[in-house]
């Protein structure tokens, strides 16, 4: 089973943290855009068995529910959709409503994600995010009343002028709603950002590590207390409520991506699409939306896999691991894994490794101890 990616990159404004290829003031565009889409869809050659289907973004809420039927239908029409497959849409409290939520229940959307970040009106000003705390409280509150009970929730912390207090009545507000999913990141400030400026002329103070480092120790004791289980480094989840989309990433499966940007892998090979949205529909009728594509290398597959099997609670599966690549993983990474046990940041399963307490506090650390220069 194949997951399935669709880009809108469509915002109302560009947030401040943000590097995502997203444009706003493109309204003209929308229509012109969902037809390239489905024109590529339209060309696919590959598996055409789906499980799932993602709308990401950019807001895939800013669209009227009619274009993203359109792509649905065009979807269904193309591949064999499972009849319980997961179907998420990206959206953010100020461009989704309540009648959205009915309407996208009706297409067969049955769940969202929705892009909260903070419920702190002052710390929402600093990103630069058009919603309030209290209308994203009150649109969470009434989505299952839609039809939709699956509901995603994205937070972020680490956040300018974000305090420990702040950080911890944001995620108490997590057991108040009916969410059966959290996204919850450290903030990285990307070079080509407004907000990578604001630190750099220090017009904008971030908190200092080690505030960051107590966030963190209140979130895993907090999300473990209310019953969400910590499946992936920043993923959380009610019992059978995992995004089945996103972890065919960090399990090495195939998904297919459509749009300007969208990236996909099929088990050999990833490839990105061009990122201009002019461009990307001018190909689109051409066959021409690829602007990079690589075959991955038994040596980067096997890297990509044991890091990416990392950033889940259950970590690498020996048995997973000889199975995609016919070889030992003692053969290939027995020194790192061995070092990395020594010190504390790995530890063993029945079946292999996963991280430690500790190593999840030194991630990237762990992750790059995967990774060779010459590959």
């Amino acid at each position: 089973m194949i997951g399935v990616y669709v880009h809108i990159p469509f915002c109302i404004s560009k947030c401040a943290y943000c590097d995502f290829p997203s444009y706003s003031g493109c309204e003209s565009l929308y229509e012109e855009y969902i037809q390239a889409v489905c024109r590529e869809i339209e060309t696919y050659q590959g598996e055409r068995h789906a499980d799932t289907i993602y709308f990401g973004g950019g807001t895939p809420s800013l669209l009227p529910v009619a274009l993203l039927e359109k792509v649905l239908v065009c979807l269904r029409h193309q591949f064999i959709v499972s009849e319980d497959a997961e179907i998420t849409v990206e959206a953010n409290p100020d461009s989704l409503t309540l009648d959205m939520c009915r309407q996208l229940a009706t297409i067969g959307v049955n769940r969202l994600s929705v892009g909260v970040q903070s419920f702190q009106d002052d710390v929402l000003r600093h990103l630069g995010r058009p919603h309030t705390g209290k209308m994203a409280y009150q649109l969470l509150e009434g989505i299952p009343k839609t039809g939709i009970t699956n509901i995603s929730l994205d937070l972020m912390y680490g956040l300018p002028e974000q305090t420990v207090e702040m950080f911890q009545q944001d995620i108490e507000m997590i057991p108040t709603i009916p969410v059966t999913h959290a996204s919850i990141y450290s903030l990285i400030v990307e070079e080509h950002t407004l907000l990578y400026r604001q630190v750099q002329q220090c017009s904008i103070l971030l908190p200092m590590e080690e505030t960051v480092e107590q966030m963190k120790t209140i979130l895993f004791s907090k999300m473990a207390e209310w019953g969400f289980y910590h499946y992936e480094i920043s993923s959380y989840a009610k019992e059978n409520y995992e995004s089945i989309h996103n972890s065919k990433y960090w399990k090495y499966l195939p998904y297919i991506g459509f749009g300007a940007a969208a990236h996909s892998f099929d088990g050999r090979r990833r490839w990105e699409n061009v990122r201009s949205i002019a461009q990307y529909i001018r190909y689109s009728n051409q066959d021409k939306c690829i602007f990079h594509q690589f075959e991955v290398s038994p040596q980067q597959g096997m890297e990509d896999f044991c890091y990416l099997a990392l950033r889940m609670q259950r970590g690498i599966s020996y048995q997973a691991f000889y199975k995609q690549f016919q070889t030992n993983i003692e053969d290939e990474f027995g020194k790192e894994i061995e070092r990395l046990c020594t010190q504390g940041l790995l530890e063993k399963t029945q079946d292999g490794v996963c991280l430690s307490d500790l190593g999840l506090a030194y991630g990237n650390y762990v992750f790059s101890q995967f990774i060779r220069v010459s590959s």
